[in-house]
């Protein structure tokens, strides 16, 4: 029963969202170092919210799971 209801708590997506983040964040900073396929307003606008999405899930996943 613990584990479904660590399946329903909000905070378990939060997991899922470290991952997109961590994704979105890799895949501007290999554009900004390497080519620029995309505009680059887009760019750092996918740059910055992958950071922060990074940052904010993180905390959330640490402070619910490890703290």
């Amino acid at each position: 029963m613990k584990t479904f209801m660590t399946f329903s708590r909000p905070e378990f997506f939060d997991i899922l969202g470290i991952g997109t983040f961590f994704f979105i964040t890799v895949v501007s900073l290999r554009t900004v170092l390497f080519s620029r396929p995309f505009p680059e307003w887009a760019v750092y606008c996918l740059l910055v919210i992958g950071v922060l999405g990074l940052l904010v899930d993180g905390y959330i996943v640490y402070k619910t799971y490890f703290k």
